[in-house]
């Protein structure tokens, strides 16, 4: 399909070179072409293109489709035409594949503004749908031709949206609006529904203004936005509906599509895909990395296919022809060292760019800090690019990924309309890197909170129960990195609390902070980890505990794993990696498990004693540390002496209570904890012997003996 269309726009070049469009007769399209039609105009005259969704190119199909602009454009499926509003005519025009502008003689016009920016044509009723803000819903019959109002913005809304698209299935019409909010309007009452925000402009880092909209026969809208091009696949799902990059296209100031929302979205086989495996994005369901193949290319062989051969079954595998053959790797990827590569490229013309990314922490993912090179000007014949290999990096097999093209700033995953991706499994050697886990094995340690302080409270030591385990990477004495991994066992206590883990004097500035990685349950974190205005390094796992967690499914529970019945073995994990931008003697790090932490979420209540001292809600002045472990700079040192709390910072004794039973406390193993307002002495009944020896040689195991009922059993 793909071919006839390209074919088509040749026989149409006429249009575009300028001849009369009177003297051609007005033809349909052929029925329901796979392809996506833009709208653009540039200069106040329409240029049409048409787009490969699959991999976001396009091409010039009419330099001129009328006098004036056109916009609010639909794809009919009942005739084969493009319709749209021709602000030149005021009223609707037809558009067939001539690309030439027919406005129509529509009725009843005048209860419609003059223009429409936004448009689509129904699958299921033989109608044009057009929406203007601050007006309202109207609809015209492409049998009659005549226009009626469906709602007025009193009943739709003022819903700021520049395209729309009818889906195939269901009748209803969506559009991502300018905030990323995906918006459902009922064609038949125009009623309309926000749904969830699926993209945000924040995250992205650009703005949104999608003004080219459309759907495939599967349900999936597509949507393009103005300002990079960038497209967008959305799946419908209620107010659980999520988007995901899909491919690189054309951007402007003034963009609308049109499309046959019957047809496929679907790779042709003049399609190049890597084939790592598909955690990188590989796959096409995946939107993984793909070009549309022309002369620009990584060596001398290139192979088309419908779909990728994603590792273990490469396409090298599957038809015998090897076309990773652009990239080699002269000397070895070596932790902490510059190394570099050829690229051998054909068919640049001058203007090739080479992106290129390594899986430096083997997590599976090419992660922004893992791009070794972007948008690299490359010629034809042999180039040499260096790499540095961050000393963060973990030694053994992994993947890497290069991409070729005439676009910049591309990423590691989706469509691109010209050039190659090759995928390499690399080694990277340690070079005398060592690492050094606590607990040694792979088990974990454990932390329990009691949140009452400075108050006893219940006791139960298990408002905040943390699973922990700490990974250090040296090289040559140094440490380079770090690895914390961790994984909240319960939560029960009634205050919002948050979880942070800080190193005792490690200055701030020695961390590489902008690589810096939090990933919790699946998602990398956006929010900043490394903490600012502190005197040592602090990293916030997370402020509100909380908002990650939920208590159990039955009726009764109130709280995450204290209660019988309320709570599976499902614990959310995270991860946290820590690059040091200057490498940290041995002999200058803290001790296992550095200092990790409780504090306030900022905005909540966090008892009455915090209330006074704080004069208000805490926050981060009020943290619990273990027992002997100092405060951060960020602690409001007022809490020391009120209620139960006997610190005596001169003795260094910090958070415990005069008979030194603390408030946070390590257990070296994944514990069984107390169930909810049981106090520890009582499920515990060696501890208060252990805690108050300040040597820890009494009672050392008392973690081992305890009361069946009064502890939380999975």
């Amino acid at each position: 399909m793909k071919t006839n269309l390209f074919k088509h726009s040749v026989l149409f070049m006429a249009v575009s070179l300028g001849y009369s469009t009177s003297v051609l007769a007005e033809t349909p399209f052929t029925s329901c072409p796979t392809q996506a039609f833009l709208i653009q105009n540039p200069s106040g005259k329409p240029i049409a293109y048409g787009v490969d969704i699959d991999v976001g190119s396009y091409s010039t199909l009419s330099w001129e489709v009328g006098p004036s602009k056109i916009n609010g454009v639909g794809f009919s499926k009942h005739d084969d035409y493009i319709y749209g509003w021709d602000y030149g005519a005021k009223s609707l025009t037809r558009i067939g594949s001539d690309f030439v502008s027919n406005p129509l003689s529509v009725s009843n016009l005048g209860i419609a503004p003059t223009s429409f920016y936004v448009g689509d044509v129904s699958v299921d009723d033989n109608a044009w749908f057009g929406y203007r803000i601050n007006y309202g819903l109207f609809r015209i019959d492409l049998t009659t031709l005549a226009m009626t109002q469906i709602a007025t913005s009193a009943t739709i809304g003022k819903i700021k949206i520049l395209d729309m698209a009818f889906h195939p299935d269901d009748g209803f019409i969506y559009s991502v609006d300018n905030s990323g909010y995906l918006q459902k309007i009922n064609a038949q009452t125009g009623t309309s529904e926000r749904l969830n925000q699926v993209l945000n402009s924040s995250t992205l880092g650009h703005s949104l203004a999608f003004g080219a909209q459309y759907f495939d026969v599967d349900g999936y809208l597509y949507a393009s936005n103005n300002g990079n091009g960038h497209i967008f696949r959305i799946t419908i799902d209620g107010n659980s509906s999520s988007a995901e990059f899909f491919a690189y296209g054309p951007s402007s100031n003034s963009n609308d599509g049109a499309r046959c929302a019957l047809a496929p979205v679907e790779p042709s086989t003049n399609t190049d895909f890597g084939d790592a495996p598909d955690s990188y994005g590989t796959l096409f369901s995946s939107a993984g990395a793909r070009h549309g193949i022309t002369d620009l290319k990584l060596g001398t062989v290139i192979d088309g296919e419908t779909e990728a051969y994603a590792h273990p079954l490469s396409d090298d595998s599957s038809d015998g022809s090897n076309d990773d053959d652009g990239i080699s790797f002269p000397i070895p990827l070596e932790i902490g060292a510059t190394s570099f590569i050829y690229a051998n490229v054909e068919g640049s013309d001058g203007e090739g760019l080479l992106s290129g990314w390594v899986d430096w922490d083997q997590d599976g993912k090419f992660n922004d800090d893992e791009r070794v090179f972007n948008s690299e000007f490359v010629d034809d014949g042999q180039n040499t690019i260096n790499i540095a290999v961050p000393s963060w990096a973990i030694s053994g097999a992994t993947w890497a990924r290069f991409r070729i093209s005439n676009t910049s700033d591309i990423g590691p995953n989706g469509g691109v309309g010209q050039g190659e991706v090759e995928d390499y499994q690399v080694n990277v050697a340690d070079q005398g890197v060592t690492v050094e886990n606590y607990p040694i094995g792979s088990d974990y340690t454990t932390f329990a909170y009691e949140d009452q302080y400075p108050k006893v409270g219940d006791y139960d030591m298990n408002d905040v129960l943390m699973n922990v385990r700490f990974t250090e990477y040296s090289q040559n004495n140094k440490v380079i990195q770090l690895k914390i991994e961790g994984q909240i066992a319960a939560l029960g206590g009634d205050y919002h609390s948050g979880f942070a883990i800080r190193l005792p004097g490690i200055a701030p500035n020695s961390i590489k902070s902008d690589s810096v990685k939090l990933i919790i349950g699946s998602e990398v974190q956006s929010s900043e980890v490394l903490e600012t205005g502190t005197t040592d390094a602090v990293f916030i796992i997370h402020e509100d505990l909380w908002s990650v967690t939920e208590a159990g499914e039955s009726v009764s529970c109130n709280m995450f794993r204290t209660e019988n019945g309320c709570g599976t073995s499902y614990r959310l994990q995270w991860s946290l990696i820590v690059p040091f931008s200057t490498p940290i003697d041995s002999s200058a790090m803290p001790d296992f498990p550095y200092d990790p932490f409780i504090f306030a979420t900022p905005g909540y209540y966090y008892g009455e004693i915090g209330q006074q001292v704080s004069n208000g809600n805490p926050g981060r002045e009020i943290e619990i540390h273990l027992k002997n472990k100092a405060p951060t700079s960020k602690f409001n040192t007022g809490y020391f002496g009120k209620a139960d709390d006997a610190t005596n910072v001169g003795g260094g004794a910090y958070f415990q209570n005069e008979n030194g039973l603390p408030w946070a406390i390590e257990i070296p193993l994944n514990w069984q904890h107390p169930l909810e307002t049981v106090d520890i002495l009582q499920a515990y009944p060696k501890f208060a012997d252990f805690a108050q020896d300040a040597s820890g040689q009494t009672e050392p195991s008392w973690y081992t003996n305890s009361i069946l009922n009064k502890i939380f059993v999975d």
